[in-house]
């Protein structure tokens, strides 16, 4: 597993973001939105399969499978083929993860440097609980 920039999440989110409306491309609006969806639901636990996401969103499978390959650059995504199969996120990322804004990430990340001890442990357990997924290396 590759070690993700901490901010990869929020510079993925903006820069599709800016291409759909640069662009003013109904296709990409709607992959954003679309990816933007499935994230949401892997971070709440959910278990995705690739038939439900192609009849909920009215596209074919290769537009899912792009969508897990784009999610998958950012998200510790885990594939399982055959029975009870199906995409998921790995265990520890959790549903709370990406809900800190960068400002807030920032002000925990300073205060995680000055802090010592149990307090340290409690800051950066509140950066990994709800910041951006990476490996566990701080």
């Amino acid at each position: 597993m590759r070690n993700v920039p901490i901010y990869g999440n929020f510079l993925y989110l903006q820069l599709t973001s800016q291409t759909a409306e640069k662009g003013g491309e109904k296709m990409l609006d709607h992959a954003f939105q679309r990816r933007r969806e499935i994230e949401r639901m892997l971070l709440s636990g959910k278990r995705l399969t690739v038939p439900k996401l192609m009849a909920m969103y009215s596209v074919g499978k290769n537009a899912i499978r792009r969508d897990f390959e784009v999610i998958g650059e950012e998200l510790p995504v885990i594939a399982k083929q055959g029975y009870n199969g199906g995409y998921s996120l790995m265990d520890g990322a959790g549903k709370y993860q990406n809900s800190l804004s960068r400002e807030q990430l920032e002000c925990l990340e300073k205060l995680a440097v000055g802090c010592t001890g149990k307090d340290r442990e409690t800051v950066l357990s509140i950066i990994h609980e709800f910041g951006p997924y990476c490996e566990r290396n701080t």
